[in-house]
């Protein structure tokens, strides 16, 4: 079974608090723009390039999973 990633929620969080809302905003993104964010960590840069990803490939949903170990290993 999955888990939430806490830190990908943590991300989103950071990002509505810093006025990007859509996913339109989250692709348009640029490195200048991530490290406006304050307190940005970075893993939590790293979560954003992820959800960027993400979003290109039409897989939000996984973005928030965590797979445990078994069901990573199938997938491989």
């Amino acid at each position: 079974m999955a888990t939430i990633n806490r830190t990908n929620q943590r991300v989103i969080t950071r990002l509505i608090e810093s006025g990007i809302t859509t996913e339109k905003a989250v692709t348009a993104l640029k490195l200048k723009d991530i490290l406006e964010i304050p307190n940005i960590t970075k893993a939590e840069m790293l979560a954003i390039c992820d959800l960027q990803d993400a979003i290109k490939e039409n897989r939000v949903f996984s973005f928030f999973a965590l797979a445990e170990e078994t069901e990573s290993k199938e997938g491989e």
